[in-house]
């Protein structure tokens, strides 16, 4: 008896949402079991085959493998077990791409799981933590107006961040995050758990705000780093709609 297992990296949905849209699937697949596993802030999707035939588990695994990314769209950064720094550094490398970082709510968190890669020095080029307004004008030549009218965290703060650092390094790409990981600073308008995403490319910068809220510093900032990363990896990717 053969056992082959394969495990899909998934980022944007919750775990009861990727079982939503993965309903019905060992009906179709009946020699194969499906789970899932919460690895914040990722989640996984974990295929388990069985059988006397390696090569025909293999290919049943595989169909499997095709019929949950399908189901998954974008949301698949993985399909080998690979963290998403990783698969955006080779993004990277294989574009000859390079990259510069301007980060303030995520506190260099973006830059310490990129340089945790071997190699990742073919790629990243800066790495700026502009925590303060003045460190964003001064350093990242964030227009003051911009910060009065605005405030930090908004996307247009965001934009001008991340094409700051992009012109400072003389990279091919700039992301930024500005945003309140809490537990206080939270608004209205802008509660804790929103993150603005800047990210400036050859063609273009924009800007992208979200609401995620799950309770702890920690662990906001480890999400917000997360989505700048699956940004970047769409962008990439040449991925313009959610999906």
């Amino acid at each position: 008896m053969f056992y082959l297992a394969k495990t899909l990296a998934t980022f944007g949905l919750t775990e009861s949402l990727t079982g939503e849209r993965l309903a019905g699937f060992e009906d179709a697949f009946p020699g194969i079991k499906l789970g899932l596993r919460a690895k914040f802030p990722e989640i996984q999707v974990k295929l388990y085959g069985r059988g006397p035939d390696e090569r025909q588990l293999r290919e049943q695994l595989d169909h499997a493998t095709q019929r949950v990314a399908q189901r998954m769209g974008n949301k698949v950064f993985s399909e080998n077990g690979d963290a998403m720094e990783k698969i955006v550094g080779d993004l990277l490398r294989q574009k000859r791409a390079t990259l510069a970082l301007a980060e303030s709510c995520t506190g260099g968190l973006i830059a310490h799981l990129l340089t945790n890669v071997p190699g990742s020095s073919d790629y990243l080029l800066f790495a700026g933590v502009t925590y303060s307004n003045q460190s964003k004008i001064k350093v990242l030549n964030v227009s003051s107006t911009t910060l009065e009218r605005y405030g930090a965290v908004h996307e247009e703060t965001a934009k001008e961040m991340a094409q700051g650092a992009r012109l400072i390094a003389g990279a091919t790409y700039g992301l930024a995050t500005s945003g309140i990981a809490g537990p206080t600073g939270g608004t209205d308008e802008k509660p804790v758990g929103t993150v603005c995403i800047g990210l400036a490319t050859p063609t273009g910068t924009f800007g992208h705000r979200y609401h995620l809220y799950f309770g702890s510093r920690s662990m906001h900032k480890q999400i917000f780093a997360m989505a700048a990363l699956d940004r970047l990896r769409r962008a990439l990717l040449g991925i313009r709609k959610d999906g």
